[in-house]
């Protein structure tokens, strides 16, 4: 049996990312394909809407790509994605271990409609100057936008 791990780059947190984002904002992924046509390390590139601003002015960004592979993004078309980031760009380029990006689709599917339950409020909170709950923004956030497989446990 053998079994592949990436080493966790040395990428920032979403709640460093967040301290020292420009622009924050929620986006829906529209569409998404294969933009370079390689067999195994792919380039994504997909079309995103721009459903929110909460911080900065209404964004360019109109489009996101990113490779395929160990610790890269990985984004679901349809879901909606809360994006913290220091540029103000027409393409969102996700980089290995990106934290930028966080799905936030709960936030809109779950009871009590937009922004009512999930991530939004405690970051809208937070830009307003108060902490965010300590374990923010939880594995499941993370397990759901980045593929970084677990470290084993040591022997």
């Amino acid at each position: 049996m053998v079994a592949f791990a990436c080493p966790q780059p040395d990428a920032p947190t979403f709640v460093q990312n967040l301290d020292r984002a420009s622009h924050v904002y929620v986006f829906r992924l529209m569409s998404l394909e294969v933009a370079d046509g390689e067999p195994w390390y792919s380039t994504l590139s997909g079309r995103i809407n721009v459903v929110r601003t909460l911080k900065g002015g209404m964004p360019k960004a109109s489009g996101v790509t990113y490779s395929i592979g160990c610790c890269n993004p990985k984004l679901s078309v349809g879901h909606y994605y809360l994006a913290a980031v220091s540029s103000d760009a027409a393409m969102l380029e996700l980089v290995p271990g990106d934290q930028s990006v966080i799905i936030v689709s709960d936030d809109f599917e779950a009871k009590g409609g937009a922004g009512k339950t999930g991530a939004i409020e405690p970051v809208q909170d937070h830009l307003a100057g108060q902490p965010l709950p300590a374990d923010f923004p939880g594995e499941y956030r993370l397990e759901a936008t980045i593929s970084c497989p677990a470290m084993p446990p040591p022997r």
